[in-house]
């Protein structure tokens, strides 16, 4: 790999839990909250002093420390009142009633400004107004009619817990709250804006997150036209955030899949893409596509999915592999998926920066063409490849088994 190579790796950009700590005080200095935290230690602090200078001759039992008498005035205004100390003399009572009457006004200030400051969160949350702050969640770019069956699928791909997805689109706030309400066992934030900017994408908090989805968009007044152009533009916003993401994006016109495999995104749907192939096998073989619907529904008793292969069959053959899963119950081995390294100009030229390097880069650059765009792919499927092949330690099945 050569040294410019080197110095183009992205950063990894580290979750900070002090990022909302950070947010939550500018949010309260806001509000003026913590001038209003110093009025009430001021008032404690000297309400106190007073009433324990009050009290010193006649009262020694009950305020016989400082810090007895600021105890008092803490727990007086917050209208606690232990009346384990209470002042007995008339300037000490004057000076209580004071004290009360001022805590009780301020309590109900800060009281209510917090619950305010809660309550705006909430609203400007489900107007897609608020930033969000979490880690280790998907965002899903983009709304049409596909969208809530996405949703039901993330849904079922994680039944133990709550999946946290944070849609990003230009639909309206009360359109949002009646698909959260459909999914109440999902963790559902919103962000309303154009998704191809970075900055609504930082307030989905996307460099945190460990997945996004771009679809095609039809929110506000985006329509299918313009849908493909938007999503390659996401995809690279996307990137450039958070260069570790795992991205799956929807297309609408397949001449524009190059276009987006350049932006390094995982995963490439083409709408429409099989409907040729499943109406045409329905003419000649009417179980194929009754066939491939049972293997991508949720619904059906077994259904394609992933998983790691055993180590103990590293090195072993294709069809001991398969029978492995059969003999365990885990299902059909069907493929696999194997990670190749990938290969770039940059890693067949030398180490230096000389002047022929250069002149190679900048024909092909020059010429649009990438000679090692095979090579490039990362991830290679593999169907049957055969009895005979060999597992590598890179590998992972592909199997139809039970949920």
């Amino acid at each position: 790999m050569s040294r410019q190579k080197r110095e183009e790796k992205p950063r990894i950009r580290r979750y900070s839990p002090f990022k909302k700590i950070k947010n939550f005080y500018l949010e309260l200095q806001r509000e003026n909250l913590p001038k209003l935290f110093l009025f009430i230690l001021i008032l404690v602090l000297s309400g106190g002093a007073l009433v324990f200078v009050a009290e010193l001759d006649k009262n020694k039992e009950m305020f016989s420390r400082f810090f007895d008498s600021v105890w008092w005035a803490f727990v007086t205004i917050t209208t606690v009142g232990y009346g384990d100390r209470y002042p007995i003399t008339p300037l000490g009572r004057g000076l209580a009633i004071i004290v009360m009457l001022m805590g009780m006004l301020t309590i109900s200030i800060l009281s209510g400004t917090i619950a305010s400051m809660f309550v705006n969160r909430k609203i400007r949350e489900g107007k897609g107004l608020q930033d969000i702050n979490i880690r280790n969640h998907t965002v899903m770019c983009g709304w049409n009619m596909s969208a809530e069956k996405i949703l039901d699928c993330l849904m079922r791909l994680h039944p133990g817990g709550k999946k946290a997805v944070v849609l990003v689109n230009m639909m309206d706030p009360e359109e949002f709250q009646a698909v959260s309400v459909k999914y109440p066992d999902m963790d559902l934030r919103f962000v309303r804006g154009d998704f191809v900017h970075e900055t609504v994408l930082k307030r989905a908090s996307l460099s945190t997150a460990k997945s996004a989805i771009i679809i095609s968009d039809t929110s506000g007044s985006n329509t299918l036209s313009n849908a493909d152009e938007r999503t390659i533009l996401a995809t690279l916003a996307i990137k450039a955030l958070n260069p570790d993401i795992n991205t799956s994006a929807e297309l609408i016109n397949p001449e524009n899949e190059q276009h987006l495999r350049r932006a390094n995104v995982d995963g490439i749907l083409i709408n429409n893409e099989f409907n040729g192939f499943l109406l045409a096998s329905a003419t000649v073989s009417p179980g194929i596509p009754h066939l491939t619907k049972e293997m991508l529904s949720f619904e059906s008793q077994s259904f394609i999915k992933r998983t790691a292969i055993p180590l103990s069959f590293i090195g072993k053959s294709f069809l001991e592999l398969s029978e492995h899963f059969l003999k365990s119950g885990s299902g059909v081995l069907i493929g696999l998926l194997s990670e190749e390294k990938k290969i770039s100009l940059d890693d067949i030229l030398s180490e230096g920066s000389s002047a022929i390097d250069a002149f190679i880069k900048q024909k092909f650059a020059e010429a649009e063409l990438d000679v090692f765009e095979e090579e490039k792919e990362e991830l290679q499927i593999k169907l049957n490849p055969g009895p005979d092949y060999v597992i590598k330690d890179t590998d992972s099945a592909f199997i139809i088994g039970s949920s």
